[in-house]
């Protein structure tokens, strides 16, 4: 089996049981506040883009970037109080500007799922859900992998 199809498989897996343990709605009571992996200083965004925007202040719990095979992947997790909404409007805008091929868009109040495959150069995914662990926070997770 492929890294990729590693990652992959990784990632369905993580989405469905992160989306399976939704049970809370979003808050609502976000500030808009965005910044970008750069201005939020996150150590070790490899392989992200740098510009990608996440909540001022989230609460990064992992992130890793990973070159196998001559192919890299990147995955970061965090947690926000955020709501959904804002959260997938500024992750459709920032598809929308980057011209990034877009596959699925699905946002509502607790689930967010946003992915697409730029051919020959990478995938990527954005996948949201309330959190079953802290109630009125949302997790996001990040990955973007080399096709």
């Amino acid at each position: 089996m492929t890294y990729g199809k590693v990652m992959l498989g990784l990632l369905i897996l993580v989405a469905a049981a992160g989306l399976g343990a939704c049970s809370n709605p979003g808050s609502e009571a976000g500030g808009g506040h965005f910044r970008t992996l750069e201005q939020e200083g996150v150590d070790k965004p490899q392989y992200l883009p740098r510009d990608l925007p996440i909540p001022a202040g989230a609460g990064i719990t992992f992130t890793e970037g990973e070159a196998a095979h001559g192919k890299k992947s990147s995955m970061l997790i965090y947690e926000t109080r955020e709501s959904m909404d804002e959260l997938g409007s500024t992750y459709q805008k920032y598809v929308n500007d980057k011209a990034l091929k877009r596959g699925t868009q699905i946002v509502d109040r607790n689930n967010m799922i946003i992915s697409g495959k730029v051919p020959d150069a990478y995938s990527y995914s954005i996948i949201g859900t309330s959190s079953a662990s802290n109630p009125g926070s949302t997790e996001i997770i990040v990955t973007w992998i080399e096709n």
